[in-house]
């Protein structure tokens, strides 16, 4: 008798977890049913973008609540977040970094729509240069499709840089170590020599005077003892153009700034470390620069740069513009 109420406890139970599971798993076809329809429904909401003409849909209310309320708005934004914070950080080697997204709803941000986007580093290297802080800010809607806006976004980007670290900055810049691998030295009346430029330092004030110091070693002779070379200049923004303006140079017993041959050598190497930044060269992929704005400060140089990310459409007509 035991065993047989045994038998028949252990086939209740049993029968109780297939109900339960079956319970389950009709739950769960229910809520991803529900979930389905509700993100596939009509979006009525309409976000307003840059051009009060231009509108984008978002996620409905209901849609928007119930994603709300099953945590996947919380999780994507706080993925999202999270993966950008991980690549920027990869990328540029920063100290800190930070990452502040608003999204409309999960569903959304998998379609490349967001509110808001803000992207800060701290100490980060850009293509091999050292910033002292890199901000980036979206304040616009955000709407990508294949890669691309939909509608145009206003970017604002700080970008600072330590006067302390300006030679290293400097120095690491592939036009200048390209420039001063080799230079052509004149030689009065001998003509011309090759030498290499090393060891460059560069002082800039908060008025934008730049002061540089280097040693010109001889690339024909290179037991030869290097010499002394001193260059100034102001440092400007010329037609979206970083550039060292009014340079004059001098090398020890051999030419001074004020004489012929100074001249025309300072006029030689503007030509060449010219243009130091040239933010031409960023505008591609549809990004167009509207407004570059250079401060000094005690500290630091900070440049301030204003743009917009482009349709494929808006991209072309103003480049016909231009």
């Amino acid at each position: 008798m035991l065993r047989i109420g045994y038998h028949l406890n252990v086939k209740t139970e049993l029968k109780q977890m297939k109900n339960k599971f079956l319970f389950s798993v009709l739950a769960l076809i229910v809520f991803n049913s529900s979930f389905v329809v509700a993100i596939n429904a009509q979006e009525t909401n309409k976000v307003e973008s840059n051009n009060p003409q231009n509108y984008f849909p978002t996620a409905n209310q209901f849609s928007y609540n119930l994603q709300r309320y099953t945590g996947l708005n919380c999780f994507a934004d706080f993925l999202a977040e999270t993966s950008i914070e991980a690549f920027m950080k990869l990328k540029t080697k920063a100290k800190k970094t930070s990452v502040d997204l608003k999204i409309y709803s999960a569903w959304d941000l998998l379609r490349g729509k967001a509110k808001y986007l803000n992207i800060s580093a701290d100490k980060p290297f850009i293509k091999d240069i050292p910033l002292e802080k890199f901000e980036l800010v979206v304040n616009s809607p955000i709407y990508f499709k294949r890669k691309r806006v939909v509608l145009p976004v206003k970017i604002q980007t700080d970008i600072k840089i330590s006067l302390d670290r300006i030679s290293e900055v400097l120095n690491n810049l592939p036009k200048w170590k390209k420039v001063f691998k080799e230079l052509e030295l004149p030689i009065p009346p001998f003509g011309t020599t090759r030498v290499a430029l090393n060891d460059l330092e560069i002082k800039i004030n908060e008025t934008g005077l730049v002061q540089a110091s280097s040693k010109l070693t001889s690339l024909v002779d290179p037991q030869s003892e290097s010499i002394k070379m001193k260059f100034t200049g102001n440092l400007i923004l010329r037609d979206k153009k970083l550039v060292v303006d009014n340079l004059q140079s001098e090398v020890e017993d051999i030419f001074t700034k004020d004489s012929d041959i100074g001249r025309s050598f300072s006029e030689f190497l503007e030509d060449l470390i010219n243009p130091v930044l040239n933010f031409h060269k960023y505008e591609k992929k549809g990004l167009t620069i509207d407004n570059i704005n250079l401060v000094f400060g005690a500290d630091n140089l900070n440049l301030k740069v204003d743009g917009r990310l482009l349709p494929k459409n808006d991209e072309v007509e103003i480049n016909n513009e231009k």
